[in-house]
């Protein structure tokens, strides 16, 4: 005869090793791979220098809906899924003041966004 408390048991165990694999995946590996594979340009941010410096180091940022507000400007990288954005903050629309860097992943599993870096030359 089987013993419905074994087979209770052994579902738990399988739930909790399935979560933990989860939670190590999209919280430790997934970021930090991530971080690796930036695009070669995105290591070295020009913090500190004009927007014709930076337009000429990255080249030309992505055209947004919103053209009004001139101190942000952004940069798309990557493949369908896995998508690496740029965010430059200038100061009085002239002097890159600071950036942050985000990676969207998305699978059939999950959809997450992580802030891969940020850094402020204030």
């Amino acid at each position: 005869m089987n013993n419905p408390r074994k087979w209770v048991i052994g579902l738990c165990l399988t739930a909790i090793l399935f979560f933990g694999i989860y939670l190590l995946l999209f919280n430790l590996v997934v970021p930090k791979t991530a971080y690796l594979t930036l695009p070669q340009k995105w290591w070295r941010i020009p913090l500190g220098q004009p927007r014709s410096i930076v337009h000429d180091y990255l080249g030309k940022p992505i055209a947004r809906q919103n053209q009004a507000d001139s101190t942000l400007e952004e940069w798309v990288s990557g493949s369908k899924g896995k998508k690496y954005r740029l965010h430059l903050y200038y100061y009085t629309d002239t002097v890159v003041v600071n950036y942050s860097i985000h990676y969207h992943y998305k699978n059939w599993l999950v959809e997450r966004d992580y802030l891969i870096d940020s850094l402020s030359h204030r």
